[in-house]
């Protein structure tokens, strides 16, 4: 008889214990993507204000291009882009 409940009662743990594993979970991706016209522009001025407002047009445009493409990949590969450091 107690052989007969304890194999009962072991069915009924090994049934839950089973049913428990199929539970699915669902991942939740956050993607965070940055303006990258927005994020050029500002590290663009922030830079030329930083070293006295001496680019040229076409330095400008270089930075602001440099700025721009880096916050693309950036994008592109899930990393969150840092406001730049300038070192004078």
């Amino acid at each position: 008889m107690k052989k007969m409940i304890f194999s009962a009662v072991a069915l009924v743990a090994f049934s839950f214990a089973g049913m428990a594993n199929e539970v699915e979970e669902k991942e939740e991706k956050i993607v965070v993507k940055t303006n990258c016209s927005s994020y050029a522009m500002a590290s663009t001025v922030a830079e030329s204000n930083y070293y006295g407002n001496t680019m040229s047009s076409s330095q400008f445009a270089e930075a602001y291009t440099f700025y721009y493409n880096t916050c693309v990949d950036a994008n592109n590969n899930g990393a969150i882009l840092l406001a730049p450091v300038f070192v004078g």
